[in-house]
């Protein structure tokens, strides 16, 4: 996950995050991933990091689930089944949450959302 490269002080993520802000392009953070963040944090009792999570959350655009993004991802699975490629419920919310906002890219490092890329209209950019 691209956030988490970045709070680790993922130097490439740094600079595509820099490079957008830079163009005024706006960097987002949906719910979902937010989620998968701070999971691990309160299982773990990881308050650094917590901070560091909640410090980026703040500087984000906040993207939500909501009935148009639930509609994407429907679309997005719904695609991927029937190719025969199910994968992570939660990449897939993500991916609506992306696509019903306008996203143009998701930066990511799981490789899950370059099959969303081959069914879904939206950039994938590995790191």
């Amino acid at each position: 996950m691209a956030i988490i490269d970045f709070l680790r002080k993922g130097e490439k993520t740094r600079r595509i995050i820099e490079k957008e802000k830079g163009r005024g392009d706006i960097v987002g953070m949906t719910s979902i991933s937010l989620f998968e963040l701070l999971s691990p944090i309160f299982h773990k009792r990881l308050l650094k990091r917590e901070k560091a999570v909640r410090a980026f959350a703040r500087e984000s655009l906040f993207l939500e689930l909501d009935a148009a993004a639930t509609e994407e991802a429907s679309k997005v699975m719904g695609s991927l089944l029937r190719i025969g490629k199910p994968i992570s419920a939660l990449d897939v919310l993500i991916s609506g949450i992306a696509i019903a906002n306008g996203a143009d890219t998701i930066v990511t490092s799981d490789r899950d959302f370059q099959t969303i890329q081959k069914v879904a209209n939206i950039e994938v950019l590995l790191i």
